[in-house]
């Protein structure tokens, strides 16, 4: 849907794209570690196993665990020490003791969280009852010991109704919590239950709200487990002072403007985790822990401590880029985050690509940048950005040489609204199917973006709309067009296990008030590529002239895609894409529709799937390939 298509494309190449990037960081930023990817080791050095030291006086021994419901067995054997460390024998007669006396908890505490309060375990060595086992008796002389584990799970208690309310007498309805009346009395049912319920009256400002008391009775005649709650609200609490420690050359009070954790507001623990996210999104913190004071301060205030541990500055990265569209490519960048103490960022890159691309023509792309970023100009919320850049493009569109100057804000209304607006400067030459041209472009592109998402690289559940707009005007051909851009997307989960999920995708664009060959060839809206229809090559499914692609006036985008998640690490993926550029400003006429269908694999990684999509194209442009192959890091949308 962007102009811009293809250098976007480009941070969403291949793993060998993020590998040479992270190799270089990494280098000079932390200490070596190690990377594997399809059990295959990309780079550092592989952790020594870690060798157990000899056990002194061991007591080996076997093991055996009987249950009366078969159900249950795996589970319990899952609890028990005894089974699950019997390759790593005890030290001494006490040491086998102990761990049996340790079992027999864990193993009465397991049948309470499936609700069973009337059964039993009983643990035997060598035929004893552990419990009369003598300490100084010697069970490591010869053969190994024989612990035997009978266990008679009982029968299903179910809740009573609950007796809950406060210490000051307001009642409280646990069901809401989790603990209902004639449901299975689950142990970690009423655990949970409390820590709902004291987060519940923390969230309400009640900052030393906690548990006084807790009853449990079981009823073995009516096998009901009654449950007698009893919370301590405490005082409403607001927040105290905010100290910062560890800071070395951030400015403690820029961290503290940036947490904004105003001194006699009421107490919120949302705002304490925004604040945290706030502060290890600046870059320049390791690690970041916000810690409250356990007792109320004058007036019922809570102290707040930021400890901080700093990172070092200055990071230098090199890679290597490869992608389906781009060819192969070579970056590097140098990134300070702290240049005048208050994590103002400074980012200098430059790349080259294109190598391979088209046939391995000689055509390449060049860029250079540097980008200044200021975080906390108009509150904590609001950073100021500003860009200088240089590039040379060249495309199936069109060949592109220019230098740009931005500066511009971007401001985070609430946790899913964000926005932003620019004023930018261009100037550029242009060879394109019209012939050479040269413009001075002066815009202020802006947009909204809410953002509900769970995660951004690879969503189950939310949705994305953005809106763009920017009016343009071109002070060497006194030419002036306003473009607009909106695109939603939206992701279901199928089932609870989060392993099928819908998502689909519809965008659409116009650029009023000027003709096409007045609009700039990259500022016109062009289709077909792995961020767009795929099937198609990058910028073709659109209008051409000669076989060149010229861009349109309008664009539409639709997609539909059904991801699988098949193991822990690997997926499936089947779409179908639809669209194309048109010739009209009215999105749809003055042009034909294109539709890709394919499927694609996912390998599941901590920073988001790496992508390989294969399209085909239903309507094929004559001279372009029959099907796509597009390489990515993170979901097609």
């Amino acid at each position: 849907m962007k102009s811009d298509r293809r250098s976007m494309s480009r941070y969403r190449a291949t793993a060998i794209c993020f590998a040479g990037a992270m190799v270089a960081a990494l280098s000079f930023s932390t200490p070596a570690v190690g990377f594997e990817i399809f059990g295959i080791r990309l780079w550092g050095r592989e952790q020594p196993q870690e060798v157990a030291e000899p056990v002194p006086d061991a007591v080996p021994y076997n093991v055996s665990l009987t249950v009366d419901d078969a159900e249950q067995k795996e589970f319990l054997e899952s609890v028990s020490l005894l089974v699950t460390e019997k390759e790593k024998p005890p030290s001494g007669t006490i040491g086998l003791l102990t761990r049996s006396k340790n079992d027999k908890r864990r193993l009465v505490a397991a049948l309470f969280s499936v609700a069973r309060y009337g059964g039993t375990v009983n643990i035997t060595i060598n035929g004893t009852p552990f419990e009369e086992v003598p300490i100084d008796a010697v069970l490591n002389s010869g053969a190994p010991v024989n612990v035997a584990i009978r266990v008679e799970v009982g029968p299903e208690f179910t809740f009573a109704e609950p007796d809950a309310s406060t210490t000051t007498g307001e009642p409280i309805d646990l069901s809401q919590y989790g603990v209902v009346a004639g449901e299975p009395a689950r142990s970690d049912a009423i655990v949970e239950a409390e820590q709902k319920l004291v987060v519940a009256w923390h969230e309400q400002g009640y900052a030393f709200s906690k548990i006084a008391s807790r009853k449990m009775i079981a009823d073995h005649a009516s096998r009901t487990l009654e449950v007698d709650l009893r919370l301590q609200p405490g005082p409403l609490a607001i927040f105290g002072p905010v100290t910062v420690s560890g800071a070395e050359d951030v400015d403690p009070a820029f961290i503290v403007q940036q947490a904004n954790i105003p001194e006699g507001t009421v107490y919120s623990p949302k705002r304490l985790k925004d604040a945290s996210t706030r502060l290890r999104g600046l870059g320049v913190f390791d690690s970041v822990v916000i810690v409250e004071s356990e007792t109320p301060g004058p007036n019922d205030s809570v102290a707040i401590s930021i400890e901080v541990s700093e990172r070092k500055p200055r990071t230098i990265g090199v890679g290597v880029t490869a992608a389906t569209e781009d060819g192969i490519g070579a970056e590097a960048f140098w990134v300070h985050r702290n240049l005048f103490g208050r994590a103002e960022t400074l980012r200098i890159e430059g790349a080259v690509s294109g190598l391979g691309r088209n046939n391995f023509s000689t055509s390449l792309d060049y860029h250079v940048a540097a980008t200044f970023t200021k975080p906390g100009v108009w509150g904590p919320t609001t950073s100021f950005r500003s860009r200088v850049e240089a590039q040379i493009q060249d495309t199936d569109a069109f060949y592109k040489n220019s230098v740009s100057g931005s500066a511009g804000l971007e401001r985070e209304f609430s946790d899913e609204l964000t926005g932003q607006v620019d004023v930018v400067v261009e100037y550029a030459r242009f060879e394109d199917t019209n012939g050479p041209s040269t413009s001075v472009l002066v815009s202020i592109p802006g947009q909204l973006v809410l953002d509900t998402r769970d995660n951004k690289l690879n969503p189950t559940t939310g949705y994305r709309v953005l809106l763009f707009a920017e009016p343009t005007y071109d002070a060497y051909n006194g030419n002036a067009f306003f473009k607009t851009q909106g695109a939603f997307s939206a992701y279901r989960s199928v089932n609870a296990a989060d392993t099928l999920v819908l998502a689909g995708r519809v965008a659409v664009g116009s650029i009023l008030g000027a003709s096409l060959t007045d609009v700039p060839a990259d500022r016109r809206f062009y289709a077909g590529g792995g961020g767009s229809i795929r099937g198609y090559e990058f910028q073709h499914a659109g209008p051409r002239v000669g076989g060149s692609p010229t861009g349109g006036l309008s664009v539409i985008e639709t997609s539909v895609e059904a991801r699988y998640r098949l193991t822990e690490n690997f997926g499936l993926a089947a779409f179908i894409d639809g669209g194309g550029a048109f010739t009209s400003s009215t999105p749809g006429q003055g042009g034909q529709w294109f539709t890709g269908v394919g499927v694609g694999g996912r390998y599941l990684t901590p920073v988001g799937p790496l992508r390989v999509d294969v399209g085909v194209p239903l309507n094929k442009i004559s001279g372009d390939p029959d099907f796509g192959i597009y390489l990515g890091l993170g979901q097609a949308f």
